[in-house]
């Protein structure tokens, strides 16, 4: 048998568990509110990071729902361009989910913090997708919040080196709206009315009704009755991938009939029979060359450099000197390739972008210039050709956008076929710039 002394201690643990159990029951009713869903639509600048050039912008739209006080998952798309690129490949869609924590820091005052990861659809391929935000929301009224968010954001392009990746910063404004906008406030319950009197009230030991079995004085439901459950929302189908639109590349023309250096020239007009006229046409005599001793398109007569390898420019000192774009063959050679994030080109390929325009303004109008994109890395075919025809628009659209005028400048991820099939090794997520009569 149990002394007095432990009943009196079990009897106050129970008693103080009970107090612990009817408070904890008096702050969270059984019939309290449900949580509000907040949405949030916010608009910003994007800038690229690290060089913060080509600023764009984002629009996005998030869903919060809270599990824990201002703890609980968030999701959200978003779409970005840039505003450097004029091609399709400068818009960013985005799908991401993730955790969102909103102190409180005023009682209409909280602070944001978040983590995402999710999908980044850039150049018909999707991406894996790294993030945060940094905000603060400010509430006007109950349901209605506004304020300032700081993204970054991080693309995996999946390359060998982290310099690859598309990493960028959103500034924006955010207007959250809760469901406790629209939810009606709580009517007061209305006062119950008293029963009549019985003039013959039942005793206690009077039976209860067949269907009665509480005594209540309510019928009992129907424990065989089939409770239907609700039909199932529709699922929406996944949205299609995009066509990829096919890239024809141009064909050099066949020889013609009694040619015998295959310049394009017939035997019986070609002042140099023997000799092909090559991509530098003497004007003076049909079907032959120039003098150009180095063979970098640049004419003896005004190559500064004439016995060593060079390139046209339209500065006379450096006209047919070795710089940062030189000729070799039919291929203008980049001492340092054109680089890019996923599909932005990065500000280190701005000193060999001016050159290679410098270079391509002063070449013959009649030659043919292909910009050919690759993206050896990208593991799905179709990817692959998108990616690289996107990389080589791109190239093409700055070298327009920055006062290159050329009738016959082609861009596409399909070399020539007099082209070797292997590219060089430097050039595997670059473009190569190659040059032929049209």
């Amino acid at each position: 048998m149990r002394s007095p002394r432990y009943r009196t201690r079990t009897g106050r643990w129970r008693w103080g568990l009970a107090a612990l159990t009817g408070s904890w029951a008096a702050a969270h009713p059984a019939e309290a509110q449900p949580r509000s869903v907040v949405v949030q639509a916010d608009v910003g600048l994007a800038a690229p990071l690290p060089d913060l050039r080509g600023v764009g912008a984002c629009t996005s739209l998030r869903a919060h729902a809270p599990w824990i006080g201002s703890f609980g998952p968030r999701f959200g798309a978003a779409r970005c361009a840039f505003g450097d690129q004029v091609t399709s490949a400068s818009e960013l869609y985005t799908v991401a989910g993730g955790l969102s924590w909103r102190p409180s820091l005023h009682r209409r005052v909280h602070l944001v913090l978040e983590a995402e990861a999710g999908v980044a659809v850039l150049s018909g391929a999707g991406r894996a997708l790294l993030g945060g935000a940094l905000g603060v929301d400010v509430s006007l009224f109950e349901g209605l919040t506004v304020g300032p968010v700081l993204r970054y954001q991080q693309i995996v392009a999946g390359g060998v080196t982290p310099g690859d990746d598309l990493r960028f910063a959103t500034f924006g404004v955010v207007v959250g709206f809760s469901s406790d906008l629209f939810r009606r406030a709580p009517e007061p319950p209305a006062a119950r009315p008293e029963p009549p009197s019985d003039p013959h009230p039942a005793t206690p030991w009077s039976a209860p009704a067949a269907d009665d079995k509480d005594g209540d004085g309510l019928p009992d439901p129907d424990p065989l009755a089939r409770v239907e459950p609700p039909p199932a929302a529709p699922s929406a189908a996944p949205p299609a991938a995009p066509p990829v639109a096919p890239v024809s590349a141009p064909l050099p023309a066949p020889a013609a009939e009694g040619d015998r250096d295959r310049d394009g020239v017939t035997d019986a007009t070609d002042a140099c029979p023997a000799e092909p006229a090559g991509l530098l046409v003497d004007p003076g005599r049909r079907g032959c060359p120039l003098p150009d001793r180095d063979h970098d398109l640049v004419p003896d007569a005004v190559d500064v450099c004439p016995d060593v390898t060079g390139a046209p420019h339209h500065e006379a000192p450096f006209n047919g000197c070795p710089g940062a774009v030189r000729v070799d063959g039919n291929r203008l050679r980049l001492e340092e390739p054109i680089v890019f994030d996923i599909v932005r080109l990065r500000r280190a390929s701005s000193p060999t972008l001016h050159e290679l325009r410098s270079v391509l303004r002063t070449l013959p109008p009649t030659l043919r210039v292909t910009i050919v994109g690759h993206a050896a890395l990208e593991p799905n075919p179709i990817g692959r050709v998108q990616l690289a025809a996107d990389r080589a628009n791109v190239v093409r659209a700055w070298l327009e956008t920055h006062g290159l005028r050329r009738a016959n400048l082609v861009a596409t991820p399909t070399p020539p076929d007099w082209v070797p099939a292997t590219p060089d090794p430097a050039t595997t997520e670059s473009v190569d710039i190659w040059l032929s009569l049209p």
